[in-house]
């Protein structure tokens, strides 16, 4: 995957914009001009703040972005992940192998999944390791369905399902705290899903007690 990070296409609206999880605060930078993705907006000091919190690896050759770059800039070679991912979500390199098998159920990139996509799948592994429970996609399907919004995409508590968590309030601002990595740090067969195609409702049993 040595490819540019370059897969929000978020010109126009969903036709059919899921509703997202009300536990969600809505983003405060959607109304950007040209309907594009924002500016950084994040001290080199956090960046490497971040970077010395996790522990990041030399291997994966984590780079601040440019002056005006955008989370779809990143260079050949290397992709975009949102520090919000590292902190409340509390991901690490290389990502595990359940999250890789979310991303390739779902036919996701990485940087297309919003902080909220990603505290609850890690969110979920963490519960069912706890639990000495089988850590699969089957099992976070009966828990969770896919959306789309804002040309990002999350998943939504499903209807009936146990309440495996409530997200962090707050999250706003996330598309500006970015940071590029090389391709290989996410060892995973990712692709880009058009966001501008609505999520089909996914008609599964739900987890029992």
């Amino acid at each position: 995957m040595a490819e540019p990070s370059n897969p929000h296409n978020v010109d126009g609206e969903n036709p059919e914009r899921p509703a997202v999880d009300t536990d969600e605060d809505e983003d405060d930078d959607v109304d950007i001009a040209g309907g594009g993705l924002p500016v950084l907006k994040w001290s080199k000091t956090g960046f490497k703040n971040l970077m010395a919190t996790v522990q990041m690896a030399e291997d994966w050759k984590a780079t601040y972005p440019h002056d005006g770059d955008t989370g779809a800039d990143a260079p050949a070679g290397y992709i975009t992940l949102w520090a919000d991912f590292f902190t409340d979500g509390n991901l690490r390199l290389p990502v595990t192998v359940f999250v890789a098998e979310v991303l390739e159920y779902y036919h996701l990139h990485i940087s297309q999944l919003s902080p909220f996509g990603m505290f609850r799948i890690r969110n979920f592994e963490y519960t069912f390791l706890a639990h000495s429970l089988p850590i699969t996609v089957e099992n976070f399907r009966r828990f969770y369905q896919l959306t789309v919004n804002t040309g990002f995409f999350s998943f939504t508590q499903r209807h009936g399902s146990l309440k495996l968590m409530t997200p962090p309030k707050g999250v706003t601002g996330w598309k500006k705290k970015f940071f590029y990595v090389k391709a290989c740090a996410v060892h995973a067969s990712m692709s880009f899903r058009n966001v501008n195609v609505g999520v089909s409702d996914e008609d599964i049993p739900i987890a029992t007690a």
